[in-house]
């Protein structure tokens, strides 16, 4: 039987949609999204019945995806183990066995990984916003407000595109104690680490294009009054996708040298 790519997409859509764990780890995003963005609406909307400023419609949206950095993290770590988990139990050499050029395997799991992530996460952002809102009461924003659409899709995106990430950099390192520590500190060590060390003007010009900013550009309304202004969601999108792109392209390299 001839090799082709859509066997191979179809190859590691069933791996990845039978495992028990990519299941459990999405519903537990799912879990994480909801609870946590009910509680947090819960949380400001006390604030503004004890006198606090009612939020904007931006701050409103903005509350329903503060616990958006931790599921990146998730999603990105599932993306690790995607491919680590292969080279883990042995079953990689059976993979590689069966495709002789390298990058139809890699491409054909970030495939998969987005067909089964996208769908999960769009309706995880979705309901998070709703019961966030519904928390917050009247002071909440609408699924009719100006960019609040675009703000629930930029939201499952960036973490999709966290997920590709971490796939190549799985791919890279082979390791899943060492992927995942090398993504902890790509997407929450790095940001921290680089706003002391640049001088004012520099962390501006760089921060905004770190994966973890970049990804929370994606679904902001109004990227001023934080730190410093950050990219618009369309440019934000361009860089995680290079991002993506870039480690994915290091995980294709290391295949064809490692295992060629």
């Amino acid at each position: 039987m001839r090799i082709t790519f859509a066997r191979v997409v179809r190859s590691e859509w069933t791996k990845l949609h039978s495992l028990r764990s990519t299941w459990l780890t999405l519903g537990t995003v799912l879990l994480l999204a909801v609870g946590l963005a009910g509680a947090i609406g819960y949380g400001v909307r006390r604030s503004v019945q004890s006198g606090d400023p009612a939020p904007t419609t931006a701050d409103a949206v903005g509350t329903a995806f503060l616990p958006m950095d931790f599921l990146m993290l998730v999603i990105g770590i599932l993306g690790v183990l995607q491919i680590t988990g292969e080279y883990g139990s042995g079953t990689i050499r059976a993979t590689l066995s069966a495709v002789p050029r390298r990058w139809p395997v890699l491409a054909a799991k970030a495939v998969a990984l987005t067909g089964v992530t996208v769908p999960v996460l769009t309706v995880g952002c979705l309901a998070a916003f709703l019961v966030c809102q519904a928390a917050l009461g009247p002071d909440g924003a609408g699924l009719g407000d100006s960019g609040v659409p675009g703000a629930i899709v930029g939201a499952a995106g960036s973490a999709a595109l966290i997920g590709l990430l971490g796939l190549g950099i799985g791919a890279m390192l082979r390791h899943t104690a060492g992927a995942i520590t090398a993504l902890v500190v790509l997407l929450m060590v790095v940001p921290a680490l680089l706003g002391p060390v640049l001088p004012g003007e520099r962390e501006e010009a760089v921060l905004k294009y770190v994966p973890t900013l970049a990804g929370q550009a994606m679904y902001a309304l109004d990227g001023a009054g934080g730190p410093f202004d950050t990219l618009s969601p369309g440019p934000a999108a361009a860089v995680l996708v290079g991002w993506a792109g870039l480690l994915l392209l290091g995980g294709v390299a290391v295949l064809r040298r490692r295992d060629g």
